[in-house]
């Protein structure tokens, strides 16, 4: 079993109203979006590590280039 620490969080009223009262289902859809958004911090600072072994490698890239790309993703 595994150990958890209580932690007193400020919600907006109708999240509440929206999840319902259940206290232990408000824990658990917490902590599976806090554990959501840690893995998703930890795929940026992987995609950033690997773009700074890129610009580490090949030097940056052309300003003009990424733009172009970024308006073909547009």
């Amino acid at each position: 079993m595994s150990t958890k620490v209580r932690k007193t969080l400020t919600l907006d009223p109708e999240v509440i109203d929206a999840l319902g009262d259940d206290a232990s289902a408000l824990s658990a859809t917490v902590n599976a979006v806090l554990r959501d958004e840690i893995d998703r911090r930890a795929q940026r600072a992987a995609l950033a590590a690997f773009v700074a072994d890129l610009d580490a490698t090949f030097g940056e890239p052309d300003p003009e280039a990424v733009e172009r790309f970024r308006r073909g993703l547009a």
